[in-house]
C-alpha cells in the first residue's frame, strides 16, 4: 500500500506500523500571515486538506472526522465509502465500530454515577461481585474499581482476551479468573486489559440495578444527543447506514470487505460501542466540560487525573513530537506534550481503527474513525496537534 504524508507546514514522519526513524525530518515553509477573524477557517481548511489527500493516498476505503473548538462543532465531515466498489458514501451519521474509545465512554458512565453517589472510586470489586476472584485471594479483595479503570489489578497484560475473541460471556469469563494469577501487586503495574475492565460492567448493574447497555442509552447517549449509539451486535446489524469494516492483504496491496463480528460486545465497556462521527461530535462536548448535567467538571478531572506512569510501555504514543511522559488515568490515556496535558485514546477491533484526543487547556477537541488499517492512523493526531500549535495563538487571543 503505498502512502506519503503531505503537510503544510510541520510534520514530523510517523508511522503506526513502522519502527521509529533514527532522524526525524522537519519540512518548513514560508509562515503565512494569519488575522483573527480567519484563523480557524485557514486552520480547518488547511488540516482537511492535509487530510483528504493522504486519505486518498492511503486508499482506505472510508473514514470520518470531527473537530469541537469550545462548546462548538466547527468540523464534520466523512470520507470515502462504506462499502469498497460501491459509491455509497460515508457521511456524517455513519456508524462505525469505536473499539476501545469504549473504554472512555465506560469512565464517563462511572463518572455519573458516582455523581448521583451510586458508586465509589474506591469501591471494592467483591461488594458488588462476591464471585469475583483469583488464585491470590488476598489480593482478589484489595481490588477496588480504580485499579479495574486504570488497568493496575496486577493481572498479566490482555489476561482473557483469548476468551473474548471465542466468544464466551462475560459472566463466563468472570468465572475464570479464579484460576489466573498475578504478575504484580494492585496499583504497581500497568498492564493493559480488556477482560477485567469490563467486570465495571457487573459492578454498574449491582450498584443500579439496571443493564450496562441501558444505563449507556439512559445516562449518556440519549441526553448528549448521541442519537446512533449502540453497545450491541444486534443494534450495528440492524443499522442500515454502517461503514463496513475493510482489511488490507499485505501480499496483493488491496482492501476488501470484511463482516461485522461479534467480538468484543461480550466485553462492551471495552470495545462494544457503536457511534456515528456526528455522535462522537457531541460525545467531545461532554468530555471538554460543556455538559455538566451529564458528568460534573470535578469528575472529568478525576478520571482525567493520572494513576499510573506508562512510559516505559506507550512506545507508540513516546514517538510524537513533543510527548515527554505518558500515564493511564481511569480509561484514558494522558500524555505530557509540549507543556500541557491532553487526554488521548485510541482503538483497534474488526478492521476499525478509531482515535480520540481532547486538549482541555486549549478547549479543542477531534475524533477520528476508519473502517480499514491504515498507515494514515498513526499521524493523523499528533498533526492535528502541530497544526493547531501553529495556529493556537490567534485562535485564542
Amino acid at each position: 500500500m503505498k502512502y506519503f504524508y503531505v503537510v503544510s507546514f510541520v510534520f514530523f514522519a510517523i508511522s503506526c506500523s513502522a519502527p521509529a526513524p533514527k532522524e526525524k525530518t522537519v519540512t518548513v515553509v514560508e509562515t503565512p500571515v494569519v488575522s483573527k477573524k480567519d484563523s480557524l477557517s485557514l486552520f480547518l481548511e488547511h488540516y482537511e486538506k492535509f487530510f483528504a489527500t493522504n486519505f486518498n493516498v492511503s486508499e482506505c476505503p472510508g473514514a470520518a472526522v470531527v473537530i469541537v473548538k469550545d462548546s462548538t462543532v466547527v468540523y464534520k465531515k466523512g470520507f470515502g465509502v462504506k462499502e469498497i466498489h460501491t459509491q455509497d458514501s460515508v457521511d456524517v451519521n455513519s456508524v462505525f465500530r469505536i473499539a476501545s474509545l469504549s473504554k472512555g465512554v465506560t469512565a464517563v458512565l462511572a463518572g455519573n454515577l458516582v455523581d448521583q453517589q451510586e458508586l465509589k472510586w474506591n469501591q471494592y470489586i467483591k461488594e458488588s461481585l462476591n464471585t469475583f476472584d483469583l488464585r491470590n485471594k488476598e489480593q482478589a479483595s484489595r481490588l477496588k474499581v480504580n485499579h479495574v479503570l486504570s488497568h493496575t489489578t496486577g493481572l498479566y497484560p490482555y489476561t482473557y482476551t483469548r476468551l473474548i475473541q471465542q466468544g464466551l460471556s462475560l459472566d463466563q469469563i468472570i468465572r475464570r479468573f479464579k484460576r489466573k494469577g498475578v504478575v504484580a501487586r494492585e496499583g504497581v503495574n500497568y498492564e493493559y486489559q480488556n477482560a477485567i475492565f469490563s467486570v465495571i460492567e457487573k459492578i454498574m448493574e449491582k450498584q443500579t440495578g439496571t443493564s450496562f447497555e441501558l444505563l449507556l442509552k439512559e445516562r449518556i447517549f440519549e441526553p448528549a444527543s448521541m442519537h446512533t449509539a449502540s453497545s450491541t451486535f444486534a443494534a450495528i446489524k440492524s443499522n442500515t447506514n454502517v461503514a463496513l469494516p475493510h482489511s488490507y492483504n499485505h501480499y496483493s496491496k488491496k482492501y476488501s470487505l470484511d463482516r461485522l463480528h461479534k467480538n468484543y460486545y461480550n466485553v462492551a465497556a471495552a470495545g462494544g460501542i457503536n457511534a456515528s462521527i456526528s455522535d462522537m461530535g457531541e460525545y467531545l462536548k461532554v468530555l471538554l466540560g460543556y455538559r455538566p448535567d451529564i458528568i460534573s467538571k470535578e469528575r472529568l478531572q478525576e478520571i482525567f487525573n493520572p494513576v499510573i506512569c506508562t512510559s516505559d510501555k506507550d512506545t507508540y504514543v513516546n514517538l510524537w513530537d513533543g510527548v515527554t511522559d505518558s500515564f493511564y488515568a481511569k480509561g484514558w490515556r494522558i500524555l505530557d506534550y509540549r507543556g500541557r496535558r491532553i487526554v488521548y485514546h485510541g482503538g483497534n477491533v474488526n478492521q476499525y481503527k478509531t482515535q480520540l484526543m481532547v486538549d482541555p487547556d486549549h478547549k479543542i477537541a477531534i475524533c477520528v474513525l476508519f473502517n480499514a488499517p491504515n498507515p494514515f492512523n498513526g499521524p493523523v493526531i499528533p498533526t492535528f496537534l502541530n497544526y493547531y500549535d501553529f495556529y493556537k495563538d490567534v485562535l485564542e487571543n
